[in-house]
């Protein structure tokens, strides 16, 4: 009930009791007046309205007196209602506090017996509240009729205080629960234990945490255990390989000299260098690269002598051995030599200690004649000796990566197979010589019209192939056969005089035309055909779901 409700009722009961102290007066008054008329022998009437002094003094006093308890008693029961609205308003509020905690609240009184379970305790029980309320504790948690050895609600109705336990417990679904229970003590009038108020506060999700927190505590401790075993051994073995590099230090020194004696008399470049400066070079070194005396090169930076396209690299290799004191292997860098011409050195570095410092020892051997005689066998291989252009081999590899590109980017290419009409009779009738011109003059148009991203390639005889990796339309892919066509409307100048150039196109689109290497080959050729058929300069490919 709220305050101005609780006033309403006062004022609703106020007029009530004025009016019973009305009527007390008038009584007063008529019984009076009837008093008096009796023992004078007046009339009642005439003592009613016109008493003597002393009689209507006195009735007036008497008034005065009713009326004044009257408003006494008025003010009295108005304090009350207040105080009863206010109470009942606390209690409306605990209600609710009690009704809607997250914690099971139980109100136990001296004799066991439940007088009230809020809507939590109903549902941690899981008993409907007819079988809690009214029965004793121990009946409804333990199913006994007798109070539980240890029962705390009985200790708290002794000692008059407070008490706390945490236990663990199954929850009707089965979970398994931990709670905080705490028992406070409602005292009566004289101050003693009249009630208990059992609240269960559930710390499940606390006590999991202790629990992990205890599990990772032990692992560490075990682990910092067998660190520490670990770091032991370890420092074991440290001590011994001090003891192991201090004796082989000492043999280092004792054949340096011996060292050096072998070092100047190898047949390969050795060097040391002290954070890059040049600290020795043998004299087989120096000669290699252009000098007659080693000592005009000491105090020279190593990276003067390298090339300046392979410095980065080399100066990364210094950085490894120098700093991070490792060695590393055999890497082949360009050298210049005085003269201004380039040698190759396979060359490999290991760290050292020269003349007690940190130093790092260089070997080099020449191989500039292995090099160019690989580069030769790598062009033969994979370059058309008669024109320049990619062979087959290198143009397979392209067009797989340029697949393998695709694929993962999702971006179409195109493909194009030439293939020149009639060749062989220019052969037959203008002599080998001049179709090879010919062919070679072929080439450097088709170079010409297509872009350092292109490739073009011979496959063989009169047969060319152009990898166009980065169109993505079928109109830019016409544009550039036009381009094509257009370069060889011009005869070629041979030694046999002057040849026209016939050329039929086919074109191949990834993926429309083919996803493979082998379905994109099949797909060109079949176009080339079709045009040098039709009398067509060039020719899409029929996609594969029907005609393009």
């Amino acid at each position: 009930m709220t305050g101005r409700s609780a006033d309403n009722r006062q004022h609703q009961r106020k007029p009530r009791l004025i009016l019973a102290g009305l009527v007390l007066v008038v009584v007063l008054w008529l019984s009076e007046a009837m008093l008096r008329s009796g023992m004078s022998g007046t009339s009642f009437l005439d003592e009613l309205l016109r008493p003597d002094i002393r009689a209507l003094a006195f009735r007036i006093l008497m008034s005065i007196v009713i009326i004044a308890l009257t408003v006494y008693m008025q003010r009295l029961f108005n304090r009350h209602c207040r105080t009863e609205s206010a109470l009942a308003f606390e209690r409306q509020k605990i209600g609710l506090v009690y009704e809607h905690s997250p914690d099971a609240i139980l109100v136990v009184d001296s004799d066991y017996v439940i007088g009230y379970a809020n809507p939590q305790a109903v549902k941690d029980l899981g008993i409907d509240e007819s079988e809690i309320v009214g029965h004793t504790c121990h009946e409804v948690s333990v199913g006994d009729e007798t109070p539980c050895d240890g029962c705390r609600v009985r200790l708290v109705m002794r000692t008059g205080r407070s008490a706390t336990a945490v236990r663990q417990r199954t929850m009707p679904d089965g979970r398994e629960q931990w709670v905080e229970q705490t028992w406070y003590p409602v005292p009566d009038e004289d101050d003693a234990p009249a009630a208990i108020v059992e609240i269960s506060h559930d710390i499940t999700d606390v006590k999991r945490a202790e629990m992990a927190l205890q599990l990772y505590s032990e692992k560490l401790e075990d682990r910092v255990r067998e660190r520490t075993h670990e770091l032991e051994q370890t420092n074991t073995e440290l001590q011994d390989e001090v003891a192991e590099r201090r004796r082989v230090e000492k043999m280092l020194r004792e054949s340096e000299e011996r060292f050096r004696r072998l070092v100047e008399l190898a047949p390969d470049l050795i060097l040391v260098h002290i954070e890059g400066i040049i600290a020795f070079m043998n004299p087989y070194g120096a000669s290699l690269l252009g000098y007659n005396n080693p000592a005009d090169m000491i105090g020279t930076h190593v990276l003067e002598l390298v090339h300046p396209d392979d410095r980065e690299a080399a100066a990364a290799r210094i950085g490894v051995t120098t700093q991070g004191r490792q060695g590393t292997g055999p890497l082949e860098l360009r050298f210049q030599r005085t003269d201004g011409s380039t040698i190759y050195l396979e060359i490999a570095a290991t760290p050292l200690t020269y003349h007690g410092r940190p130093a790092v020892q260089a070997v080099a051997h020449d191989v500039t004649s292995r090099r160019q005689a690989e580069e030769t066998i790598r062009h033969m291989a994979y370059y058309d000796i008669l024109t320049g252009l990619p062979n087959r081999a290198l143009f397979d590899d392209r067009l797989a990566v340029a697949i393998s590109r695709a694929d993962r980017e999702g971006k179409p290419f195109a493909l194009m197979f030439m293939d020149m009409n009639d060749f062989k009779s220019v052969n037959d009738t203008l002599g080998h010589a001049a179709g090879d011109q010919l062919l070679a003059e072929v080439a450097e148009r088709l170079i010409s019209v297509v872009r350092k991203s292109d490739t073009v390639a011979r496959l063989g005889g009169d047969e060319f192939m152009l990898l166009l990796p980065n169109e993505e339309s079928k109109d830019t892919v016409g544009l550039v056969a036009r381009k094509i066509t257009e370069a060889m409307a011009q005869p070629a100048l041979t030694s046999q005089g002057p040849v026209d150039i016939d050329m039929s196109i086919g074109i191949a689109l990834y993926p429309d035309d083919g996803r493979t290497f082998s379905e994109l080959m099949h797909a060109a050729d079949m176009a080339m055909y079709q045009a040098k058929s039709d009398g067509d300069l060039f020719r899409f490919a029929q996609a594969r779901n029907g005609p393009r």
